[in-house]
Formats: structure tokens, C-alpha cells, sequence
């Protein structure tokens, strides 16, 4: 292994080593036993059905199905997004048509309303063509015990006179758990006394008369009275029913 040479003094001999030699010699013999383990290890997972080729290949096909995978998922997500948009709008659209019909039912109701009101002006159902009470509606004024009583007077167009008189209301209600009936001038939201408020029409006419009523007081019914010059009283009952206005 090493390289020496002898000399002869005498009987002496002198033998000269070179260490870098042996030690190139050891790292190359190391080199060559990693190389022949690796051999045998690799040789060991060919014959146990390991190819490194077929493992690159298959990391091929896996990172091409990878890829393919992730233009799928991001065309799905735009897929995704486009259907969330489209049913934005056609939710939108929903509430827009459901708007425009509830609007249209609302015109539909109103005008139905309007019909009949005129028609009890041009041919009353009973035939009567005296005066009489078409409407009458309690709404609300803002304020707590605050309301404006709406009141629709009509006589049939078969009568071409003019009607003038006076309407005269009257409520019912409970304070202190003791039934008590408030007259119209106890409540006269307007301060104009009289308790009465004044109609003058040839075919129909709309009064309104605001009211505040006292405190404690639960109304439940309104008594009106109509009274005019040319007949008897006209007398109604209606239940307290606070409405929306419209």
C-alpha cells in the first residue's frame, strides 16, 4: 500500500512513506463501498418491484393530474361564482316582480273599492236612495291617543238635490273597569266645540274629525249619527279598528 525504498548504510535501512497516498487510497475504497451499497440497495427495490424510472414516470402523470385537478377546481369556482351572481339577479328579480305584483294587487283592491263606492252612488244593492253611510275608518295621528275618524257620506244620483245636515258621533269604551260613552265635543281634537261636525253634498263627501282621547280611556265602539232635513236619522255602529292609512 505504501511506496518505500530502501537504502544501505551499513546494516541500517531507511524505508520513506507518503501519507496522502493511503489516505486517497481509504476515500476512494469508501467512495466505492457507498457505491456498491447503493447498488445493493437499489438492486434490492428492483427485485421487490421498485423502478426509480417508473417512480419519475408516475410523479410525472401525478403532477400532470395535479395541474388538471386545478384548473378543474378553478374553472368550478368560476362556475360557482357566476351561479351565485346569476341568482343575486334572479333574486333581485324575484323582489322586483313580487314588488310590482304586490303594488298591482294593491291598485287592483283600491280600484275594486273605488267601483263599489260608486256604484252604491249610481244604483244602491237595497235599491234605497236616501242618505247613508258608504265608509267609516279609525287612523292613527302620530301621537299616543291621538286619531282622525274618517267618515264617507253618499246619497244615490237619483236624488239631484243637495243634502246638508249634520254628523254626531259618540264612544263607547272602559275607564277604571266601568263602561263610559265619550261624546264627540269631549274629545274634538280641533277645538271647534259643538260636538258635531257639518256635511253639505249632492252626491257623496268626505269629513274627518280629529280626536284625542283621554287618558285611561279603552275605546271599543263609535256610535254615528247622521241627521239631515229631508229624513230620518241615519244610525251606525262600528267596532274601534284602528287602520293603516291609505
Amino acid at each position: 500500500m505504501a511506496d518505500s525504498s530502501a537504502m544501505r548504510t551499513g546494516r541500517m535501512v531507511v524505508r520513506y512513506h507518503s501519507p496522502w497516498r493511503r489516505r486517497s487510497v481509504l476515500v476512494a475504497a469508501l467512495f466505492a463501498g457507498l457505491i456498491l451499497l447503493y447498488g445493493i440497495y437499489e438492486l434490492g427495490r428492483y427485485r421487490g418491484g421498485f423502478s426509480k424510472v417508473a417512480e419519475i414516470q408516475q410523479r410525472r402523470e401525478l403532477g400532470a393530474q395535479i395541474e388538471a385537478l386545478e384548473d378543474a377546481n378553478a374553472k368550478l369556482r368560476a362556475e360557482v361564482a357566476a351561479a351565485q351572481l346569476a341568482r343575486d339577479v334572479d333574486r333581485k328579480s324575484y323582489a322586483d316582480v313580487e314588488k310590482t305584483l304586490a303594488d298591482l294587487q294593491a291598485q287592483v283592491l283600491k280600484h275594486r273599492e273605488e267601483l263599489t263606492f260608486y256604484r252604491g252612488i249610481v244604483s244602491p244593492e237595497d235599491g234605497i236612495g236616501g242618505l247613508r253611510i258608504q265608509r267609516f275608518q279609525v287612523l292613527s295621528d302620530g301621537a299616543d291617543n291621538h286619531y282622525r275618524l274618517r267618515l264617507v257620506l253618499v246619497q244615490s244620483m237619483r236624488q239631484d238635490a243637495v243634502v246638508s245636515g249634520s254628523v254626531d258621533v259618540a264612544i263607547e269604551g272602559v275607564r277604571d273597569n266601568k263602561p263610559e260613552q265619550i261624546a264627540l265635543n269631549d274629545v274634538d281634537g280641533e277645538a271647534r266645540g259643538g260636538g258635531q261636525v257639518p256635511f253639505q253634498f249632492r252626491y257623496f263627501q268626505n269629513l274627518e274629525q280629529a280626536i284625542v282621547l283621554p287618558e285611561g280611556f279603552e275605546p271599543k265602539a263609535v256610535n254615528v249619527e247622521v241627521r239631515s232635513s229631508k229624513g230620518a236619522p241615519v244610525r251606525e255602529s262600528f267596532p274601534w279598528q284602528v287602520q293603516a292609512e291609505g
